[in-house]
């Protein structure tokens, strides 16, 4: 079934980067129209790593709107105070909110835009095609919708990081984090071993998660540094999610980028929280004190095979050490990747675009390293044939290669990119083409 009517704005993904821009959209004025299509059955942000204490890293006034409108009926503090939990929360003297009462504020705002949103729509395809008034983006979901639009804002988050050597194990015993509680639900009542592969905040959080439960024998933290670290959660490391940095970092030749978020790699990968890392740490030592293997650390250490033991019923891995090259053997019931997401560039962990844009990748502007030519607003350059308006196309979310870490997901910046995106477009197309064809002249 096609809607035949041409949407001004087309939002893939409605979680908190779309979010934000809805409440842009309405808070700067826009005067077109807006549809969001959303996967999942109803508004959901990190359901499956919603876990007992896991907080969300991130100062609550960055909200939504608040660091562009202090005023807004959207902010964290107006959720709390609707909830009648205002006093409460602020007699908690927490530094961080529970990333179980964050999702309930994302939600609550969520609700404000429900009639704009087509949940249970999966995005399976994005094409160009003709009308009588020129070309417009059409957008494919996996039970037979087609959406037409004039622009398409892509918010689905980035895509999940699997090392190649589980790429073929996936399943219901082997996933990704963003899969975690679903689909360890399905094992309930077995007693389980479970490798947990990588040393992230994710990481940390799932193996405490799994020792509070009491049908896991044994947990197998693999990693391939010598233990989880602290995050550099210095304000001087952390300006890396302040928009101020985004205009530094993003003018930087790719050859600096890199560098230089390599450099920066503990404020936001790979790293922990004191508290996590102390609790876990104290656990370690309890079940020492017990003679208990049930916590088992592998640093230095990284799966080089996954097969199936002598039954066929659990995975076995070969573990690889690192630095003397020694192998030994690990079967687990269940194995959960915490290994991040996957970045645009052209490494091995990386991707060349995001996998929605495989039909329109041969019209979109490109780097010298064949790269979506993304703008400091945001957009993507899309080539058309004809028609008087032009196609736009905005990344919201996806661009820590180009924008620097404050794009990787997190909070901080909702407000300040999605201002950005509004902001560019609402300008008249005729200057956008206008901006398009001054930054084609100085590219020759």
């Amino acid at each position: 079934m096609t809607d035949q009517k041409i949407h001004n704005i087309l939002g893939v993904g409605f979680g908190p980067a779309n979010l934000s821009l809805a409440v842009t959209l309405e808070e700067l004025g826009w005067t077109g129209g807006a549809r969001y299509i959303e996967r999942a059955d109803d508004f959901q942000w990190q359901d499956e790593q919603l876990l007992d204490g896991a907080d969300i890293q991130n100062n609550p006034f960055r909200d939504l709107t608040m660091p562009r409108n202090t005023s807004s009926a959207y902010t964290f503090v107006n959720y709390l105070a609707a909830q009648g939990r205002l006093t409460d929360y602020l007699h908690l003297n927490a530094k961080f909110p529970l990333r179980r009462e964050y999702a309930g504020y994302l939600r609550w705002v969520a609700d404000s835009f429900h009639d704009a949103v087509d949940y249970g729509q999966s995005a399976t395809g994005l094409s160009v095609v003709d009308t009588p008034d020129g070309e417009v983006f059409r957008l494919e979901t996996g039970n037979g919708r087609q959406y037409l639009g004039e622009t398409v804002v892509i918010g689905t988050g980035r895509s999940p990081r699997i090392p190649e050597v589980f790429r073929r194990s996936l399943g219901g015993t082997v996933f990704h984090a963003t899969r975690y509680l679903s689909s360890l639900r399905r094992h309930e009542g077995r007693s389980l071993r479970v490798a947990v592969v990588g040393g992230s905040q994710s990481a940390i959080e799932i193996v405490l998660d799994l020792l509070g439960r009491s049908n896991v024998e044994q947990v197998v933290s693999i990693q391939r540094g010598i233990g989880f670290r602290l995050k550099d959660t210095s304000p001087y490391s952390r300006q890396v999610f302040l928009p101020d940095f985004i205009d530094y970092f993003y003018p930087l030749p790719p050859e600096t980028k890199r560098r230089l978020r390599a450099e920066l790699r503990s404020v936001n990968y790979a790293a922990c929280d004191q508290d996590v890392i102390d609790r876990l740490a104290s656990v370690q030592h309890e079940y020492r004190l017990m003679g208990s293997d049930r916590l088992l650390l592998k640093p230095f250490s990284e799966v080089a095979a996954v097969g199936r033991d002598g039954g066929g019923s659990v995975n076995r891995l070969v573990l690889r050490d690192v630095n003397h090259g020694t192998r030994s053997v690990y079967d687990a019931d269940v194995v959960v990747l915490a290994t991040g997401f996957r970045d645009f560039g052209l490494g091995p962990d990386d991707e060349p675009y995001h996998p929605l844009l495989a039909g329109i990748a041969d019209r979109l502007a490109l780097t010298d390293e064949g790269l979506p030519d993304v703008a400091r607003d945001y957009s993507v350059p899309v080539e058309r044939s004809y028609g008087g308006r032009p196609l736009r196309l905005y990344l919201n979310g996806l661009c820590e290669a180009s924008h620097g870490m404050g794009d990787a997901g997190a909070l901080a910046v909702l407000s300040a990119r999605s201002t950005d995106i509004v902001e560019s477009l609402m300008l008249e197309p005729e200057a956008l083409v206008g901006e398009e064809r001054l930054r084609d002249e100085a590219l020759r």
